[in-house]
């Protein structure tokens, strides 16, 4: 809030001082040597513009008369706006100006105010000597140079006011009457001097506050290097204004010998503008391709600030032209990189291009100006000067608060982050205990199982042992078929037994692939006849249709054999159980039921609540564990089934396993835990069957299993990225065509396709997608390419 009122503030004062002492009154303009202002109201100050009497290279005394000499040279205009002999004058050289100003009939005392005159002056008024401004001399060695500005008094003059200045100049390329003299009451005069240097003076103390300001955001943030930039800028504009603006404090400050010096460092702060314009232009909206530019305009600066500094001052005005045209080109290109940053949408770059384009023309009319190419216009500089580092300080300012609340942001997450990595530490301890746990339980219960058909095959060998000679030969083939299914079912879940790193800290890892539901019950049948012929129990399959789901197969199957182990253990001998399979509102459905023991609702919640499960014994006296039915939940969970038992003490029990129907698949590949499985979550809610997978290796293997429809993996992971695994993929997949969606937070908002052309991915990746839309909107987006 407080910036914005002083963005407003600094702004209206722009606005006030760029338009609230601009001069509406037009005074008149001197010809042929002589000014009118006898109708001139003195109320205001009145100048001394238009043609002045000239005569080059020479120093005429007041009553002398060279009428052959004479020619007349705009004020205030530089001398080397006349030409002879077809070229230019040189700026360095001597003259006498000479001006007639004809007054009021009021006999008042008035004031002659003389800005600083290139370089070195004497002033004489209606014959009389009266001023000099450093030392008039022919040639460099005896003159010196002096830009004081001076007020004149003039008293007693009756009507007539004739003005001669011998002017010398061999130090500076301006040359003679370069600024407005003017006439005037003293309190008109003082006033507008007064106002004058006391704007400077503010603008310089803005300048400087905003220098300051600029400096301490670059201490505060190292990387904010546009802002040091725009401090060095800020601060070069600042010795323009006291130090080549119309009053030169400057210079009526110190002595005339500081007058070269101040004269070179005037060329080398416009040199540092113009680097540190460059710096600032480069590092808002600059690319590492750009540094051309940076280095271009760093180069301009340090060339021009040394031949200002160290070069001898005829020579160092002969280059200073070429200078000067060069920075027209750099000032031309800094307006077509920022309109370039305008075209690609970068952020703040249009109201830098308008706050660049007005002081731009303003420089550009400065230079041409200077060389006579236009006539120069007065304070053009000052009331430019707002309308640029007004908005540079505002961008400049808004960006750093921006980058502050995005660090105070980053700051805030990371310490949630802490604290959800600790509550996460926590959870994934709790994890890993509880895998572990069920680890074991699920060894322990696959221990059972493999007992159960190796005991089966014993008794069967018994008893084959004691009836061997009375058993028919058919009798005993049926004897040892039975004994080679036990052993055959043994060796295959000694298999799955030694299949236990599923069971890690992330809970079951699934290797999911399609499968038949029917084939799946009918091999379990299949391996549980040993343990139904000996306690005659009959198991019948009443499955209506072959349906077909993705899942873990080997899991599932132990699903679905603990159950059916159950209702045998609980069945009575010589009864049967049914096994049903149908499909509704998008489920396939799974009943186990038997007509054995039954459970009351206080049993159920035994079997399948928190904690240590309790096991009973069967009707032969068969023992377990108890933790088969718990596991099994687990194992439906990881798969989105469900299970649910109804029973009745002395009936029976109907166990019945859900599963999805939907045969349609997602291969989700993303390193990010939660997003992963909040887009999988939006995604089940379609439907979809995901398939998880933290890196492009584990996509592989499950690629190995299962062909899902589409594919939607992140590009940075560890182990493999999702480019590598890209490739991978495309090396072995053989004839399958699967759709691929890759995904990234540095991913553009819209259109990827270059991307996926630099890569070499454009015929084998679909889409590349920001993951920083809603997970709605990514999910609707994922599904619409499938259409």
């Amino acid at each position: 809030m407080y910036f914005r009122i002083f963005i407003k503030f600094v702004f209206s004062i722009s606005l006030l001082f760029a338009f609230g002492f601009c001069n509406p009154i037009v005074t008149p303009s001197a010809e042929l040597g002589v000014l009118d202002l006898r109708h001139w109201d003195f109320q205001e100050s009145a100048d001394l513009k238009g043609n002045w009497e000239f005569y080059w290279l020479e120093f005429l005394e007041p009553r002398e008369e060279k009428p052959d000499l004479i020619r007349y040279v705009a004020s205030p205009k530089s001398w080397t706006s006349l030409e002879e002999s077809g070229s230019p004058l040189p700026s360095f050289g001597y003259a006498t100006y000479r001006l007639t100003v004809v007054l009021p009939d009021e006999n008042e005392d008035l004031v002659l105010s003389l800005p600083g005159i290139y370089t070195n002056y004497k002033l004489f008024l209606n014959n009389e000597f009266v001023h000099e401004g450093g030392v008039l001399g022919s040639d460099p060695e005896s003159s010196s140079p002096s830009l004081k500005s001076a007020l004149i008094p003039i008293k007693n003059i009756n009507k007539i006011l004739k003005i001669q200045i011998q002017v010398s100049n061999f130090y500076d390329r301006n040359a003679g009457i370069h600024d407005l003299i003017s006439i005037g009451r003293p309190a008109s005069i003082y006033s507008r001097i007064m106002s004058e240097r006391v704007l400077n003076w503010v603008i310089s103390a803005i300048l400087l506050f905003l220098s300051l300001y600029h400096i301490l955001i670059y201490f505060a943030r190292k990387t904010e290097l546009a802002s040091l930039c725009l401090a060095v800028v800020f601060l070069g504009v600042i010795y323009t204004r006291i130090g080549l603006a119309e009053q030169k404090i400057l210079f009526d400050l110190f002595s005339d010998s500081w007058c070269l010096t101040f004269i070179r460092a005037g060329r080398a702060s416009f040199a540092l503008i113009i680097a540190g314009c460059s710096g600032v232009i480069y590092y808002l909206f600059g690319t590492k391709n750009d540094k051309w530019a940076l280095w271009t305009g760093l180069a301009y600066g340090l060339v021009a600030s040394s031949v200002a500094i160290f070069l001898p001052i005829r020579t160092f005005w002969a280059i200073n032209k070429y200078l000067s045209f060069f920075s027209l080109i750099l000032i031309f290109s800094a307006v077509i990189f920022v309109f370039r940053a305008v075209v690609q949408g970068k952020k703040n770059s249009i109201p830098f291009l308008f706050s660049l384009i007005l002081p731009s023309i303003t420089i550009t009319l400065e230079v041409l100006g200077t060389f006579n190419f236009i006539n120069p216009i007065p304070y053009i500089g000052l009331y430019t000067l707002f309308f640029f580092f007004t908005p540079q300080t505002y961008i400049l300012t808004r960006s750093f608060i921006q980058v502050f609340k995005r660090e105070e942001e980053i700051s805030r997450t990371l310490f949630r982050s802490n604290e959800d990595l600790e509550h996460k530490v926590k959870e994934r301890t709790s994890e890993l205990e509880k895998a572990n746990r069920w680890k074991a339980n699920f060894i322990s219960l696959l221990s059972h199982d493999l007992r159960s058909p190796l005991v089966g095959v014993s008794q069967i060998l018994d008893l084959m042992k004691h009836n061997i000679d009375s058993m028919e030969k058919v009798e005993k083939h049926r004897i040892v078929d039975l004994c080679k299914d036990g052993i055959q079912n043994s060796l295959r879940m000694i298999k799955q037994l030694l299949d236990v790193s599923r069971f890690d800290s992330d809970g079951i890892r699934l290797h999911p692939i399609v499968f038949s539901i029917k084939d799946l019950l009918e091999d379990i049948v299949k391996t549980l006849h040993p343990i139904t012929s000996l306690k005659d129990v009959s198991i019948e399959l009443n499955l209506t249709k072959d349906n077909f789901i993705i899942g873990d197969r080997i899991l599932l199957e132990e699903v679905f054999k603990n159950i059916i182990t159950n209702s045998i253990k609980f069945s009575f001998k010589g009864s049967k159980i049914e096994i049903f399979e149908k499909s509704y509102n998008g489920w396939i459905s799974v009943e186990v039921v038997d007509h054995g023991m039954g459970m009351d609702a206080d049993q159920i919640y035994q079997i399948t609540a928190e904690g240590q499960p309790k096991s009973r014994a069967g009707t032969e006296g068969e023992l377990g564990t108890g933790l088969g039915l718990k596991l099994s939940q687990t194992i439906l969970e990881a798969h989105f089934g469900k299970l649910k038992i109804k029973s009745e003490i002395g009936q029976g029990s109907r166990f019945e396993i859900l599963l999805s129907d939907t045969l349609k698949s997602i291969l989700l590949v993303d390193d990010s835990d939660q997003f992963r499985s909040e887009l999988a979550e939006e995604l089940r809610r379609k439907k979809w069957i995901v398939i998880e997978a933290k890196n492009g290796e584990d996509a592989l293997d499950h690629l190995t299993r299962i062909t899902p429809n589409i594919i939607v993996t992140d590009k940075h992971m560890p182990i493999m990225d999702g480019i590598s695994f890209v490739h991978e993929w495309e090396a072995v997949r053989e004839d399958r065509m699967i759709p691929i969606i890759l995904i990234s937070s540095d991913a553009p908002l819209s259109g990827g396709k270059k991307f996926l052309q630099e890569e070499g991915l454009e015929g084998i990746v679909h889409y590349y997608f920001s993951k920083l839309f809603r997970k709605e909107e990514l999910v609707e987006t994922i599904l619409s390419t499938l259409k």
